[in-house]
């Protein structure tokens, strides 16, 4: 038995989404839809995957041009969020690798708050992201290394809200 696909699962989808994990419950809708032919469930996992897929939008692909913000002393991280946009600066460690940068997203929708979650690889020890986020409420980051498939963090940033 494959273990990998033991969590694969309709239930599993949608706890991802619920938190957060979009990228995550779609990739499990898409692996769903590719083992079903019954038509009563693969309907509803075809409309469940159209949904999600058309509120995700993957924060990597959001990216714009970051603000001039200040670079933080290392270990740290400074999160500047006006009104849409939201730019992180980072600052680690030079013999931390590999890097990643955790980015924790609330926004507005008509159902209210939604969460978009993203580990981002980093290519330098200290730099600036920009990223387009409509409807942003507020955001947490934290800039750190990844050891045995887990993000370990080293720098957060304290919980910031959107300018209104």
């Amino acid at each position: 038995m494959n273990t990998d696909r033991l969590y694969e699962t309709e239930t599993m989808a949608e706890l991802c989404a619920k938190q957060g994990r979009m990228g995550e419950a779609i990739a499990i809708y898409r692996e769903l839809l590719s083992q079903v032919a019954d038509p009563t469930p693969r309907a509803r996992f075809e409309a469940r995957l159209a949904a999600l897929e058309t509120a995700w939008h993957p924060l990597r692909e959001s990216e714009v041009p970051p603000e001039e913000i200040p670079l933080p002393d290392a270990p740290g991280t400074i999160l500047h969020i006006n009104e849409e946009h939201l730019t992180v600066a980072w600052a680690l460690a030079s013999d931390i690798s590999p890097l990643a940068l955790e980015v924790m997203a609330l926004q507005k929708s008509a159902s209210g708050i939604e969460v978009q979650k993203k580990l981002l690889p980093l290519s330098t020890n200290t730099g600036r992201l920009g990223l387009h986020v409509p409807g942003l409420h507020s955001a947490v980051a934290a800039a750190g290394t990844i050891r045995e498939g887990r993000f370990i963090p080293l720098a957060f940033t304290k919980n910031q809200r959107a300018a209104t």
